[in-house]
Parts: C-alpha cells; sequence; structure tokens
C-alpha cells in the first residue's frame, strides 16, 4: 500500500505546495448563470461587467459566444481572465482552437498557458499532451510531465496515469542529463515514481493504468513479481473495459482443462487489489519546476 508521509516531510511539502501554487491562489471559479431568456437579466449582467465584476464579465463571454460573435466573446473572455478567471483564459484558447478567431496556434497556447498556470486542470491536462507531441525533445518532455504533474496533484486522473506513463524506465524515460540538472533528477526515468502515479490512477478505476499495474506485478517491474495481484489487477481492468486485459483473460481456446484449472485458480484467491508498497518523499513530490 502507499505509505503516508510523516508529519514532518507532511509540513515541508505544505510549504512547497504552497510557493508552487502560489500564483494559482489568484484563480477564480465563476458559473454561467445569465439568462439568455431574459433581456433584463442581460442587461444586468453587462452592466456589471462593463464596471469590472469579473464573473459577470465571464458571463457576457459566454453570452456572445453563444451569439457566435466571437471576437465580442473574446473581449469579455480577456477581461475575466486579467481578474484571474482561469476557465475564461481556457475558453479564449478554445476560440483559437476552433480557428473562431484569426491568429496562429501560439495564441491558443499563450492562453492556455495561463489558464494552466491559474491552476485549471483541463488546461493543465491540455497543455501536457500539447508538450507530448514531440516526446524525442526532452526539453518537451519535461514541460508535460510539469503539467501533468500539476494536474496529477489536483487528482486528474488521466494526468495521473500519463506521468507515470512517462517515468517507467522500459518505455525509454528522460535520463538524468547532469547531476546538477533538479528537472533532470525530479522528471527522469524512475520506476518507483511509475508505480506511484500509475496506481493512484488505477485506484481511481482507470482501466488503463490497472492493466499497466497488472504487467508491472506480472513483469517484475519495479515492484516484486506477484502472479496473485497481477490477476486481480488484470480483472479489474477487464471489468472497466480494457480490452487488452480481456484477450488475456479469455481462454476460450484453451482445453476444457485448462479452462478449468483457471477457474480454481481465481476461485481460491483470498486477496484484493493492493498497490505495490512504493515511498515517495513528500517533499520531493510536491517540489515546483
Amino acid at each position: 500500500m502507499l505509505r503516508t508521509p510523516t508529519p514532518s516531510s507532511m509540513l515541508l511539502a505544505s510549504a512547497l505546495l504552497f510557493c508552487a501554487f502560489s500564483s494559482q491562489a489568484a484563480s477564480k471559479h465563476c458559473p454561467v448563470l445569465i439568462d439568455q431568456s431574459d433581456k433584463a437579466n442581460i442587461l444586468d449582467y453587462a452592466q456589471r461587467a462593463n464596471d469590472g465584476d469579473a464573473c459577470a464579465q465571464y458571463n457576457m463571454g459566454y453570452q456572445y459566444y453563444t451569439q457566435q460573435d466571437y471576437r465580442e466573446s473574446e473581449r469579455w473572455y480577456s477581461k475575466a481572465a486579467e481578474q484571474g478567471v482561469s476557465r475564461a483564459a481556457f475558453d479564449v484558447a478554445m476560440l483559437y482552437r476552433d480557428n473562431l478567431l484569426p491568429g496562429d496556434d501560439s495564441e491558443r497556447k499563450r492562453w492556455l498557458n495561463q489558464a494552466a498556470e491559474l491552476g485549471l486542470v483541463l488546461a493543465q491536462v491540455e497543455l501536457g499532451i500539447d508538450y507530448l507531441d514531440n516526446p524525442g525533445d526532452q526539453e518537451e518532455r519535461y514541460q508535460a510531465m510539469h503539467w501533468f504533474e500539476q494536474a496529477a496533484e489536483q487528482g486528474n486522473v488521466q494526468s495521473q496515469y500519463l506521468l507515470g506513463s512517462l517515468y517507467w524506465t522500459a518505455d525509454s524515460g528522460v535520463q538524468f542529463s547532469s547531476s546538477d540538472d533538479e528537472r533532470a533528477m525530479h522528471f527522469g526515468s524512475d520506476d518507483s515514481k511509475a508505480l506511484y502515479w500509475t496506481c493512484k490512477a488505477a485506484q481511481n478505476n482507470h482501466a488503463p493504468a490497472q492493466f499497466s499495474l497488472s504487467e508491472a506485478y506480472g513483469n517484475g517491474t519495479g515492484t516484486p513479481f506477484n502472479r496473485t495481484q497481477a490477476q486481480l489487477w488484470l480483472e479489474l481492468a477487464a471489468s472497466n473495459g480494457s480490452e487488452e486485459a480481456k484477450e488475456q483473460l479469455d481462454d476460450s481456446d484453451m482445453p476444457w482443462y485448462s479452462r478449468l484449472e483457471n477457474w480454481g485458480k481465481r476461485q481460491m484467491i483470498d486477496e484484493t487489489a493492493e498497490c505495490p508498497d512504493v515511498e515517495l518523499e513528500a517533499t520531493e513530490q510536491q517540489a515546483s519546476y
């Protein structure tokens, strides 16, 4: 099982986490509440937006977006983003992504980066995937892992799995380029970190992560070989829709006595699927790069 950090390490981790996310503290959440069927309500939002209310500005951005007035939508979203509304910055990025505004991809990335810096998980995941487009570039791989880590620490399951997959040594992860290169040390290939994040995702019923964990147990990668745990995670992955896991469990082509033997073995398992016993320094996990 994953070990709980000691109180002292948690204290240090909290301090580092505060520093790492200090820029995110200004992030503001604004729900869409504008009533598009009520002209008086729209006028009220417009007045409040002109008076500088960030959430009203975000709602006006949404209002103009639904009216397909994308320039006005960008204008109001931008004003809201300037006041820390992370979703507003993300929505501007989406306007550029969908070619609803003129401009090259640098505009999309600029707004996406702003939303990610403000702590929006959606933006952090998309930015991480962006950087994965060129996995052979060490700098871009660092950036991908950085943003996946930010989202993973906020509980995003997809990022937990992707971050874990980039740490596997068998997957030719980033190697230490220098003992003085802190990012290389932090994001270098490390099966313990791969297991840590993969298990986080697996515990949240992410089928690919469960299948990956089954393979780790089955191959003894980063953790001692454990046939039972490999089987348990494989069955969980299959139950959550993993086609690879289903194929491995399919014994329909086997002789009847082999199928009976497999069935008997499964009935004898008196364990539950568990994560490997990996311990990561809390301070190192929360470091900002």
